[in-house]
C-alpha cells in the first residue's frame, strides 16, 4: 500500500505551476471518493488515509493543508515545510528543496477541452507521473485564473512537475495495478485572504527532530 500512503501525503501539498503575477488568496475545500471494483474493497482501508473532506489555504508564499488530522504548512518566505501532529503539540521541519532536474519527469498533455466547476474555467490536462510502484495516469482539471506562488507550485508533489496552468479543482488518478480510480473534487472555494495566523506554528508546539532535520 505505499502507492496509496504516498498519494495521501501528496494531497497535503496540493496546488500546481503557476503563470502571472497576482497569486490566488484564499481556501479550495476537496471531497474524496473511491471509483472502480475495487473501491467497495479498499473505502473502509484508506478511509483515515484519504479523509472525505480537506481544505487548503492559500496566503501569498504560503499555504496550509489539513487532511483528516494532519497538517501542513509550506512557508515559501522562510524555506521550509512544516508537518504539525496536534495530537502530541510537536512539528517536524525540512527545507523545501530545489528543483531535481535528474528526476523522472511526467509526460503531459494539455487538451482543448473545457468546462466549468464552481463557476471556473477549467483546462483538461492529461498526465502520466513515473513511479516505483508503476506510471501513475491522472487527470487534471485546472482552473487559469486561479495562480499561486511559484514556490507553493513547485512544492506540489502531486503533480510531480507537472506544468498545468493554475490550480486543479478536479484530479483523479489510477491506482497502477488495481481497478481503482481516486477522484478529488473541490466543492467549495473562498477568495477571502485567510488569517496569517494559519501559517504559523502554534504556540506550545515543539520541534519534533526524530525525522531529522536541516540542523
Amino acid at each position: 500500500m505505499d502507492m496509496i500512503r504516498t498519494v495521501s501525503l501528496n494531497l497535503l501539498l496540493i496546488g500546481a505551476w503557476v503563470y502571472g503575477q497576482k497569486s490566488f488568496e484564499g481556501s479550495l475545500t476537496f471531497t474524496t471518493k473511491l471509483e472502480g471494483a475495487m473501491a467497495s474493497q479498499m473505502e473502509e482501508m484508506l478511509k483515515g488515509q484519504l479523509p472525505e473532506r480537506m481544505i487548503t489555504y492559500y496566503r501569498g508564499n504560503k499555504s496550509r493543508s489539513e487532511v483528516g488530522d494532519m497538517t501542513i504548512i509550506v512557508d515559501g518566505d522562510a524555506g521550509y515545510i512544516y508537518a504539525l501532529n496536534p495530537a502530541l503539540q510537536s512539528y517536524q521541519r525540512s527545507p523545501i528543496q530545489p528543483p531535481q532536474q535528474d528526476q523522472p519527469q511526467p509526460k503531459i498533455t494539455r487538451t482543448k477541452e473545457k468546462t466549468k466547476i464552481l463557476g471556473q474555467s477549467v483546462e483538461k490536462y492529461m498526465v502520466e507521473v513515473p513511479t516505483d510502484q508503476g506510471t501513475v495516469k491522472m487527470e487534471i482539471w485546472a482552473a487559469p485564473s486561479l495562480k499561486v506562488s511559484e514556490t507553493l507550485g513547485r512544492t506540489n508533489a502531486l503533480t510531480r512537475g507537472a506544468k498545468v496552468e493554475g490550480l486543479p479543482l478536479r484530479i483523479s488518478m489510477d491506482v497502477p495495478g488495481m481497478d481503482l480510480k481516486i477522484i478529488f473534487l473541490a466543492t467549495q472555494i473562498s477568495q477571502t485572504p485567510p488569517d496569517e495566523a494559519l501559517f504559523r506554528i502554534p504556540e506550545g508546539y515543539v520541534e519534533d527532530k526524530s525525522g531529522g532535520s536541516d540542523e
